[in-house]
Order: structure tokens, then C-alpha cells, then sequence
């Protein structure tokens, strides 16, 4: 009987609570926009579920260079070339917010160390379908290697598919 009561009451205190929904899934990101970006890290939230960077993005234009970035093989399997194709310069935000993946994932798809201010950090990523100047990456470049942020097919530009 305490338990019921205890249940209900748990349920009739959160009941007034908003309810927060998450934008880390795949499906709040335009997957048919990518975007690329480079620049100059000013901040670092290193959490998970996801860390964030904030990057204040130096390129107004694809540098003559920019496909040569080292992808992963993993990326190839998950058609990254077709992503890049449709590739363009970011250009709505000087800075940008990226939410990246999971730290245990960063760590195991080989990020070298964890990002801090100032570093110089490329990517590839997906703007936020509804927050401007946000964006998850489904490629990042650290110290030269590429590191990967994508592991599932992605869902159709913006589909509300907290799928990843």
C-alpha cells in the first residue's frame, strides 16, 4: 500500500513539471544541409550525455583543400561521400555550438585528447533544425586526425527521429 502510495504520489508531484525534450538525436539536425566549419575553440563542456564545443568558425568559404580531411573507414560505411558532395560553408553563425558524441564513443573512435579552448578544430556537421548557431558534427578534426560522431544511417533532413 505505501508503494501505490508512494507511486502516486511521485507521479502527481511531477505532473506540473515541463517536460525537456532532447536535441541530440539525429532526426533535430537538417541531415540534408551538412555544413563545414573551422576554427578556434572558446569553450568546452565536457559531459556526457553529450560534451559540447563552441567554435568560433573562421571560414567563410570551402578552403581549395577541404575534402582531403583524414575521414575514418567507418564513415565510408555509412555513405559519408554523399554527405560531403552536398557540403557547403557554414555561414549563419560566426560561432557555433557542437554537440558531440558520447565521451566513452569519442574515446573508442579515437579522439586524441579532449578538446580545450584555443585548439583549431574542423568539421562537418548538421545544423540544428530549430536553434541557430548549433550544430552536431558527424566528423570532427582534432590535432590532425579525424575523429567520426556518426555510427547509424542518418534519417532524412529534419524527421524528429531522436534515432544515435
Amino acid at each position: 500500500m505505501k508503494t501505490k502510495l508512494l507511486a502516486a504520489a511521485l507521479a502527481a508531484g511531477l505532473a506540473g513539471v515541463p517536460q525537456v525534450l532532447a536535441h541530440h538525436g539525429w532526426g533535430y539536425y537538417d541531415t540534408a544541409r551538412p555544413i563545414y566549419l573551422s576554427g578556434r575553440v572558446t569553450a568546452v563542456t565536457w559531459r556526457n550525455p553529450h560534451p559540447e564545443i563552441t567554435v568560433e568558425n573562421g571560414a567563410g568559404a570551402l578552403p581549395p583543400n577541404w575534402n582531403d580531411l583524414p575521414v575514418p573507414d567507418e564513415l565510408a560505411e555509412l555513405d559519408f561521400d554523399a554527405t560531403l558532395q552536398r557540403v557547403r560553408p557554414a555561414a549563419e553563425a560566426e560561432r557555433w555550438v557542437l554537440d558531440l558524441a558520447p565521451i566513452n564513443r569519442l574515446q573508442a573512435w579515437g579522439l586524441p585528447r579532449e578538446p580545450r579552448e584555443g585548439d583549431v578544430v574542423t568539421a562537418i556537421a548538421f545544423p540544428s533544425c530549430s536553434e541557430d548557431g548549433v550544430a552536431r558534427p558527424a566528423l570532427i578534426v582534432l590535432d590532425g586526425i579525424g575523429v567520426r560522431q556518426q555510427s547509424v544511417a542518418l534519417p532524412a533532413g529534419c524527421s524528429g527521429d531522436p534515432r544515435g
